[in-house]
């Protein structure tokens, strides 16, 4: 069935073009792209994605296993040709995937341009000019939830290892490719030939591109996640529908305490427990949310009637895109995205009304009411080493 609408409503259009970044959304209805628009920039500008990196290499990773490529329960290291993870014995892929591995390194910062780039196996061991320490598997923490661009890093190199091919070539031919997603690559850095794209320009670089190197446009993310939806109810898609009930199916109880729990305070249901490299919310949503240093993005869909949209904007951190996707909840008859009672923003930690004063005022949010200092949850940006150390943010 064709996507029964072709423009934003009232409500929404009154949004975009209140929006101060650059910013793009796409639609989705009857798990395919209902519509899509770009405000405060040219359209087709591109955005990194950062942990929404995690969701797409989720989906390489299983279509190996697929292909019987790839052991989703064993031994990674007996899978693993150029490099070894130390610590607990026999972490597996599902585990990896599903974040209760005991891996460390929740998130990766990046790189600044002219700073010195490690290659994935000094990321991997923590060597310079790594801005990270060295991944490593707890036993104490395997078996729970515990979020980990580590884990990622680790499937990146399983990945190329396998494949025998670059990570980014891999996930071109895995993904990328069959879903149609043309304007997305996973080069580190942006080629220079796509530069001119990009939504801004002080982006980072990310050699751990699978958990947070991404490039990517709304409507390719979109594509992704249509693709999705059509596979898990049988209907055709590029997705296999055993990988895509992989993913969405319940893998890891989220813990109680958590940055997801967040999401109610700007009105927006929080997930529940985790899929294979996305978050689940109940048993009739999923999503992620991602931040690369400069960019904010937010991935959400149904898993039952075939609705969802993307956001991606060149600002983090930024409360617009929770605010935007509320509204097209509304428009377009939404069920189980909002949280049902919402909390009041006003005099919580790091959130402030826009009448008090501002202690940073580069943190202001592109909404016009409410400043959110914390990064959002699912961020992978920050700063490199010698800043401020970015704060555990668990994806959501």
């Amino acid at each position: 069935m064709a996507p029964s609408t072709c423009s934003p409503g009232e409500s929404v259009a009154a949004l975009l073009r209140r929006s101060r970044a650059v910013l793009g959304v796409a639609v989705i209805e009857q798990s395919g792209i209902a519509w899509s628009r770009a405000a405060g920039g040219l359209p087709d500008r591109l955005f990194q994605a950062g942990s929404i990196s995690k969701p797409v290499t989720a989906l390489a990773a299983l279509e190996l296993a697929a292909r019987g490529q790839a052991d989703l329960d064993g031994n990674v290291n007996q899978q693993l040709t150029s490099w070894q993870l130390p610590g607990s014995p026999g972490v597996t892929l599902r585990q990896l995937l599903g974040h209760t591995a005991g891996t460390g390194v929740p998130f990766f910062p990046g790189y600044r341009h002219g700073a010195d780039v490690p290659a994935l196996g000094q990321v991997l061991d923590g060597i310079p000019p790594s801005a990270t320490p060295a991944v490593r598997a707890d036993p104490a923490r395997r078996g729970s939830f515990c979020y980990s661009g580590g884990g990622y890093a680790v499937i990146q190199q399983l990945i190329t290892d396998i494949t025998g091919l670059p990570f980014a070539d891999a996930a071109r031919s895995l993904v990328l490719d069959p879903l149609g997603m043309t304007c997305s690559t996973f080069d580190q850095p942006l080629p220079s030939h796509l530069q001119p794209a990009a939504a801004r320009h002080d982006w980072h670089i990310y050699p751990e591109a699978a958990a947070a190197g991404l490039w990517t446009t709304p409507r390719d993310l979109a594509r992704y996640a249509s693709a999705l939806q059509a596979a898990l109810v049988g209907r055709p898609s590029p997705i296999r529908p055993q990988v895509a009930a992989q993913m969405l199916t319940s893998h890891a109880r989220l813990p109680v305490k958590g940055q997801w729990n967040l999401l109610p305070l700007l009105g927006v249901r929080p997930p529940d427990t985790c899929g294979l490299g996305m978050f689940l919310h109940g048993d009739d949503r999923f999503s992620h949310i991602g931040g690369a240093a400069s960019f904010l993005s937010v991935l959400t869909a149904s898993t039952t009637d075939g609705t969802g949209a993307v956001v991606m904007t060149a600002a983090n951190p930024a409360l617009f895109p929770f605010r935007l996707l509320r509204a097209i909840s509304d428009e377009h008859g939404w069920t189980g995205f909002r949280q049902p009672t919402r909390k009041r923003l006003d005099g919580l930690p790091g959130i402030r009304n826009r009448t008090q004063p501002a202690r940073n005022p580069k943190v202001a949010s592109s909404s016009s009411d409410t400043t959110y200092t914390p990064h959002p949850p699912g961020h992978a940006g920050g700063t490199r080493t010698g800043d401020s150390a970015p704060k555990k943010a668990p994806g959501s």
